[in-house]
């Protein structure tokens, strides 16, 4: 990977070529290409990330393609993973994309995510949530938490280093599992953007080490009123009773 690419990183004090070659070395694994996804992939691969893994087994839809920009019309009815790593190649020569061209599960993840440092979760629904933290936890791997409901965002760290907490150890769940899905609620197209490219910086900063990163803490972001709330739940390690908070996809 030509570091003239990434020349602005170059003259960062908290980046620099140290840190360019540790992000190049980097492997992250991003759960869901959709609309949080698109813009979490493309930010990891712009920032520099070396490997960076695709997992979903969802195809391209024409009514998705306002918020999952990688795709183009003509990709409609053709994987996802396989029509993002076609337009990211044309950006990105460096970069490794490795496609996973299915959903995961109980069967598949322990081997999939054991190959990779830091793991994003962009997916749409409860049952693949709590697959996705629960594995983190077992594996000991940082999970990158974030969901969009309309205009409001949340994004969080899961299972980094003191903290081994999971998606239902901060948030009450429906009874059902199921979370109300996006073309149920809607979603602001900007703020699925904005959402992705803070689940990518998150993920930057525990690569880099950097402060003030999202652990123990819960940000809520509004993004047509830009009122935000950062909640600190780091207390629930030790008191699992006081998680009061509702879940919102």
């Amino acid at each position: 990977m030509d570091n003239r690419f990434f020349s602005d990183h170059l003259q960062l004090s908290f980046i620099g070529k140290k840190g360019i070659d540790k992000l190049k070395s980097t492997r992250v694994l991003v759960v869901g290409a959709g609309g949080l996804g698109c813009p979490v992939i493309s930010a990891l691969a712009a920032s520099g990330i070396g490997y960076i893994g695709i997992l979903d087994g969802d195809k391209v839809e024409l009514k998705n393609l306002a918020r999952q920009y990688l795709y183009t019309p003509a990709q409609v009815g053709t994987l996802k993973t396989a029509a993002a790593i076609t337009q990211l190649k044309i950006r990105y020569q460096d970069t490794l994309f490795i496609a996973y061209p299915f959903f995961a599960n109980e069967t598949n993840i322990h081997s999939i995510f054991s190959e990779y440092d830091i793991v994003i979760d962009a997916t749409d629904n409860f049952p693949s949530r709590l697959l996705i933290g629960h594995t983190g936890i077992q594996l000991g791997t940082p999970v990158i938490y974030g969901s969009i409901f309309r205009s409001e965002v949340q994004i969080t760290i899961f299972n980094y280093e003191a903290q081994r907490l999971a998606i239902d150890d901060l948030f009450t769940l429906p009874p059902a599992a199921e979370g109300m899905r996006c073309e149920v609620s809607g979603t602001y197209v900007i703020g699925s953007m904005i959402a992705g490219m803070l689940m990518a910086n998150e993920a930057i900063k525990v690569v880099l080490d950097l402060p003030d990163k999202l652990t123990g803490k819960l940000l809520l972001f509004d993004v047509l009123s830009l009122q935000k709330r950062v909640i600190n739940f780091s207390s629930l390690q030790s008191d699992p009773t006081e998680t009061t908070l509702e879940m919102k996809e």
